[in-house]
């Protein structure tokens, strides 16, 4: 993840069915309770969106 990326980014620019809702169901554990705040560094799942 870099600067400026939100979830609906990433799950548009990598096609994950359901948007940014399924990549940020996926990926609680890491993201957390406010699926607006995201940081650089953070690691994704995409198999699990």
């Amino acid at each position: 993840m870099q600067s400026g990326d939100t979830l609906g980014s990433i799950a548009g620019g990598q096609g994950v069915a359901g948007g940014w809702s399924a990549l940020y169901d996926g990926n609680r554990p890491v993201v957390g309770g406010d699926p607006d705040l995201i940081v650089p560094g953070q690691v994704l799942d995409l198999g699990r969106a």
